[in-house]
């Protein structure tokens, strides 16, 4: 199957990438709170972490597609959805005192599903602007960890993606847009292709944390 067979495959599911898009941003917000929460953020910070995690990669990926408006310009109801769940967030956790180890496991199972969404929507969004495949993968990463990024900058974190004790995390958004690719190009529907994109990211990013499965060191710490 040809790229521009692909690309307008997935035009005609443009209602489908809404939601797909919709899940991402709700999913890496609320992994955003969760970890704002850890820092003892009020609603301003928890808020502004939110909204980067949420939009972070999603606005890189808009800039170097040349994509306007950003996406979270042209649907105003991200953020607006994204401030009232900051607030419900707050209020919600001041009456729970959750074990921190279940607060951890719930942050990982949340952030493994933000990448897995965003991974598959920006190797889709690339794809419908006829981006050769192996650069529409790395969209898809881009799209999937940049939000994480910036999230652990402004926590004043060493970002997750590039600890060397990480377990595999941008490998995993990889291997699922790849795995959403090769589907697509076997004439799978897109909405099957993603289904098995984003089910790959997720199984082998909680796969990764609980098997401690992480990429070759090059280098001794020695």
């Amino acid at each position: 199957m040809s790229l521009d067979t692909i690309a307008n495959q997935i035009e005609r599911f443009t209602e489908l990438q809404y939601w797909v898009e919709a899940s991402a941003v709700i999913v890496s917000a609320i992994s955003g709170m969760i970890a704002a929460r850890e820092k003892q953020l009020d609603i301003v910070g928890t808020y502004f972490i939110a909204f980067v995690t949420a939009f972070g990669g999603g606005t890189l990926r808009d800039l170097l597609l040349d994509r306007r408006p950003l996406f979270w310009v042209s649907h105003q109801e991200y953020p607006i959805l994204i401030f009232v769940l900051s607030i419900l967030f707050l209020a919600c956790s001041q009456h729970l005192t959750p074990v921190k180890p279940l607060a951890r496991k719930s942050f990982d199972f949340i952030d493994a599903l933000g990448l897995a969404l965003f991974s598959i929507s920006g190797t889709s969004y690339a794809l419908a602007y006829y981006i050769p495949f192996w650069i529409a993968a790395l969209f898809g990463v881009i799209t999937g960890v940049f939000g994480g990024v910036l999230r652990d900058v402004l926590l004043v974190e060493i970002p997750l993606i590039f600890r060397q004790s990480t377990t595999l995390y941008a490998t995993c958004s990889f291997v699922g847009g790849w795995i959403y690719l090769v589907t697509l190009l076997l004439k799978f529907p897109p909405s099957l292709a993603g289904l098995m994109g984003f089910t790959t990211v997720v199984m082998l990013r909680m796969a990764a944390l609980h098997y401690n499965l992480k990429l070759p060191a090059l280098y001794s710490k020695d």
